[in-house]
């Protein structure tokens, strides 16, 4: 499962599918080589394999009839992936006694370089022959992107065109933004889409270059106060709560609360970051609980000691 962790200091952990909650059948429909039509989420764990989770799996009705769909997104290239989709694979068609259907998305900088299949023949009655679906965004032509009726999957077009974005890099990031501010997307639609395409960005481009494109941006259009926005950030939130909790380690808050007012803050003065590692779990919890309602980085007074 892919956790982003973007340079441009978006630091709390975000996957795929919390990031297409509500566009998983635009993903499945562009991606793939058939149409489906999601009848629910399946929940599956894997015990067996490198990563327990695997990023987007549901339960689907096409041409051919019902069906799993799983899709995987990988950012950076793995020599044994072919290995890890066959075990996903049979655990998902053991749990669910479907068809599994498998894409494996990659997100990385660089080319891709893994392998799509199995196959072996040892005499007439032994053989394996094992495939799926490789998609590499690095190659996909932007304007087809651009133009698909699939209009919240603009998001993505920072990481299409590897060998234009390497060349143009923040014109072409630029352009990304442009082009979403001018979709069709409703303003709601169009803040959490610049918010995930942000995100993506922080994938390829350096800090200062996300920086320069999508700070006046999210000024303009109030990103931050976009319902797709909080949603994500609150998961993002919790789940590090969570972990936190888990450990037993007072420390997962404290680090949960820097990251959380870097992101809202963009900046957060030393002498803060040296308040909040002073404080107890009931302080640090507080003010988690309430980031959305500090507005100045002078409120965090009334709640540090």
């Amino acid at each position: 499962m892919i956790f982003l962790q973007p340079k441009s200091g978006n630091r709390y952990d975000i996957t795929i599918k919390d990031l297409f909650a509500d566009g998983t059948e635009d993903l499945i429909n562009y991606f793939s080589d058939i149409r489906a039509t999601v009848v629910n989420d399946l929940k599956i764990e894997f015990p067996q394999v490198e990563t327990r989770f695997s990023d987007l799996v549901v339960e689907a009705m096409s041409e051919q009839g019902p069906l799993a769909i799983h899709l995987e997104f990988q950012s950076h290239n793995d020599r044994e992936m072919p290995y890890r989709m066959l075990r996903y694979a049979l655990e998902i068609h053991k749990t669910y006694r479907l068809p599994v259907y498998q894409v494996v998305i990659y997100l990385g900088q660089r080319e891709m370089n893994m392998a799509g299949q199995l196959h072996y023949r040892l005499g007439t009655e032994n053989m394996l022959d094992y495939r799926y679906r490789l998609v590499d965004l690095g190659k996909l032509n932007y304007e087809e992107l651009r133009n698909t009726p699939y209009q919240q999957l603009r998001s993505l077009l920072p990481l299409v065109d590897r060998e234009k974005r390497n060349r143009d890099k923040e014109k072409f990031l630029r352009q990304c933004v442009e082009d979403i501010i001018a979709s069709n997307l409703d303003q709601e639609a169009k803040k959490t889409a610049l918010f995930r395409a942000e995100i993506f960005a922080g994938l390829i481009y350096d800090k200062q270059t996300i920086d320069a494109v999508f700070q006046e941006v999210e000024k303009m259009l109030g990103i931050e106060e976009s319902a797709g926005y909080q949603r994500i950030f609150e998961k993002g939130m919790k789940k590090g709560m969570e972990e936190g909790r888990k450990e037993g380690r007072e420390e997962s808050l404290v680090d949960i609360t820097i990251r959380l007012l870097i992101k809202k803050f963009r900046k957060l003065p030393k002498e803060y970051v040296v308040r909040i590692k002073e404080q107890d779990t009931y302080v640090l919890q507080q003010l988690i609980d309430n980031i959305f309602d500090i507005n100045e980085l002078s409120e965090l007074d009334d709640y540090l000691h």
